[in-house]
């Protein structure tokens, strides 16, 4: 042996030969028990639906495992919350060079490679040490953010708190077990494990014996063991499990934008969720996969208002009604006694507990997917029964006549297509447009503009129906099936390839979801990207000053839901003289209006009102003028203004087209 061969320790020791065979023994039978839990798990999946060409991930295997490598590295999804991902990364890291320690013992001591002595030992017992503290500091700071957090972040269940407590119990064991290794002899390179040494020395400094060291060493590798034993065979179990399901639900997430409607697996399928075997495999993963950290919860719009809706119990009520055992012959217990209906109806789709969770589960998804099984059922609110009653007999969800369609635009020129007329630009007005007083204004503003710039458009007028986004929301996949075969048909009619919309909903619908019904494809602009490439080529003159402070709603289908937050600004920078000031939530963590998924016509009783929430925000930005892009938003926020206080109603609500024509002076 060289002298650098010294530089050692020895592997088990003061372990007996058969206290390690039983170790070894009992890791297998663990790993092989959570291994078939698991697999018992992923059959307990496959009994749910494959899911629909839309729904399956566009990536390809390389393309998963690359995206959960980086999720992983970076934690970035995480570190949205910057507490909660500073702890994920000491943990994981700590978690990843303490197990790469333990390989690197496991070869020295199982295989026929010799490596682990001199500087490379040396090197490896820092490493591990420090490794040992991002584990442990990690784990403090977890336990100290569910300690000090208020009692509706974190769920409070001992089973969460237990991993833990087990990791805990684990990465003190370890140190202690160190110490009490170095402790026998105390060798002076043992200093490289700075942990275990310093242990070390306040041990021998007590008075602990080397025989006592010993002996207590004999007895905590046993007790460590076994705490490792029992963390190996609680894989699968509730919390524990999450770390597997969460990489995995993040490799299996579909790259749809947020506001796309998932659309059922067929056509003729049943849509809807009534028992946990019709939702989606990946659904049933992602049930499993909840960190249960409260993020959703805490960007629930309907939870903010104080309605009786909580994204993460929505979760986890399918991964109880999926944990429920049904007696032999009998069929699963039915979602609504785990998802209760005043929650599903409470949800606006927003999309910001999608966009929130830190694994990628996609909650208001599987909030509609319900909402679709209580439809088939029977079972839905008066209001959104109306909803669906007028848009198949109206065509609109508004209880109005198509004559009435055009009677916004009393005395402005408007170009309405002739029958069969191919359309170089289809300018899609929208229910809202057509019918709410505040959408109207905008239909008037935007028209005034494309009259102004001489553009070759047309309107559909009366023959214009609803695009089925409120139905598809709402739960009526066949409704809106039925309307979006309609408006195609009129696309057809008219070899529509483009379309400009001012409605977020309608854009989102066109752009995401009806080239899916018949692979017919046309280009969609929402106004904001219209105006905003108009102004950029200079065929829009902005010459008025807009001295004023302007804050900007972004909508959620337009901004979180599709990604679109620049056209906007873009717009209201470039009006002379005009101040941005943001809200603290804007962009892709933008705050709802109240009004997405039916809410505008189900108007669900809470604490406050959403739209309330919002017009405070904006007030308290000082602006004199809140704008949006979303005839839904402005009416709302619109509502919102009204209901405050004199002191926070000194602001206006426009959209960006009244104030483009504001700014620019046209008549």
């Amino acid at each position: 042996m060289t002298e650098a061969e010294t530089v050692t320790r020895a592997i088990l020791g003061n372990v007996p030969g058969w206290m390690t065979a039983l170790f070894y023994s009992a890791v297998a039978a663990a790993c092989a028990f959570a291994a078939l839990v698991f697999h018992l798990r992923i059959r307990r999946y496959r009994q749910g639906k494959p899911g629909g060409p839309g729904d399956r991930p566009r990536r390809s295997l390389p393309a998963a495992l690359a995206s959960v490598a980086a999720y992983l590295a970076s934690h970035r999804q995480l570190l949205r919350d910057p507490k909660a991902g500073v702890a994920h990364l000491l943990l994981f890291y700590g978690l990843l060079i303490l197990f790469v320690g333990t390989c690197l013992v496991f070869l020295e001591h199982d295989t026929p490679l010799h490596f682990f002595y001199g500087w490379f030992y040396r090197i490896a017992s820092l490493v591990i040490d420090l490794g040992g503290v991002l584990f442990l500091a990690g784990l403090a700071l977890f336990l100290q953010r569910r300690f000090e957090s208020g009692p509706h972040r974190f769920l409070r269940r001992w089973w969460v708190e237990a991993l833990l407590w087990l990791l805990l119990l684990i990465g003190v064991t370890g140190f202690l077990l160190e110490g009490l290794r170095i402790a026998r002899d105390l060798p002076d390179f043992e200093r490289w494990s700075f942990v275990g040494y310093g242990l070390a020395l306040g041990m021998r400094a007590a008075g602990l014996g080397i025989d006592t060291a010993a002996l207590l060493h004999r007895v905590l590798w046993a007790s460590h063991a076994a705490l490792c034993i029992v963390f190996f065979a609680l894989l699968p179990w509730r919390f524990f499990s999450h770390a597997a399901y969460a990489a995995a639900s993040w490799a299996l997430r579909t790259t749809r934008p947020i506001a796309q409607m998932r659309a059922p697996p067929r056509p003729e399928a049943r849509p809807g969720a009534v028992t946990w075997p019709d939702l989606t495999r990946v659904d049933l993963l992602q049930a499993d996969a909840c960190t249960t950290c409260g993020r959703c919860n805490e960007v629930c719009p309907a939870r903010a208002a104080g309605k009786p809706l909580s994204p993460r119990e929505v979760v986890l009520g399918l991964r109880a009604a999926l944990d429920a055992p049904a007696g032999p012959g009998q069929h699963p217990t039915p979602l609504s006694l785990f998802v209760p209906d005043e929650a599903i109806w409470s949800c606006t789709t927003c999309g910001a507990c999608n966009h929130a969770c830190p694994v990628g589960i996609e909650v208001y998804d599987k909030i509609v997917e319900v909402r679709r099984g209580r439809v088939e059922t029977g079972i839905v609110p008066d209001a959104a029964e109306s909803v669906f009653e007028s848009s198949a007999a109206g065509r609109n969800p508004f209880q109005k006549h198509q004559e009435a369609r055009l009677a916004w635009a009393s005395g402005i020129p408007l170009r309405v297509a002739q029958p069969r007329e191919p359309i170089p630009l289809l300018y899609w007005i929208g229910c809202a447009g057509s019918f709410d007083p505040d959408g109207q204004a905008v239909s008037r503003a935007l028209t005034r503009i494309l009259n102004g710039l001489g553009e070759d458009y047309r309107v559909l007028g009366n023959r214009e129906g609803c695009t089925g986004d409120p139905a598809r929301r709402l739960g009526e996949e066949g409704l809106f099936r039925e309307l979006a075969q309609e408006t195609l048909a009129l696309f057809h009619e008219h070899s529509v390839r483009r379309v400009l919309t001012h409605c977020p909903h309608c854009f989102n619908a066109f752009r995401n979801e009806y080239p899916a019904l018949d692979g017919f494809r046309f280009e969609v602009e929402h106004h904001s990207q219209y105006l905003a490439r108009a102004i950029r080529t200079g065929r829009l003159k902005l010459p008025g000053g807009f001295p004023e402070k302007v804050t900007f709603h972004d909508p959620c289908y337009l901004g979180r839901g599709n990604g679109e937050t620049l056209a906007p600004r873009l717009v209201l920078q470039s009006l002379p003289g005009l101040d941005l000031v943001e809200m603290e939530r804007h962009g892709d963590r933008s705050f709802c209006c109240g009004a997405g998924g039916g809410s505008l016509w189900l108007d669900l009783k809470g604490r406050t009102r959403v739209e309330s929430l919002r017009a405070r925000e904006a007030a308290e930005t000082g602006a004199a003028t809140l704008a949006t892009g979303c005839p839904y938003c402005k009416g709302m926020l619109e509502a919102g203004r009204q209901s405050l206080d004199d002191s926070g109603r000194h602001f206006r609500v426009r959209d960006l087209a009244e104030l483009v024509v504001e700014a620019a002076g046209i008549r």
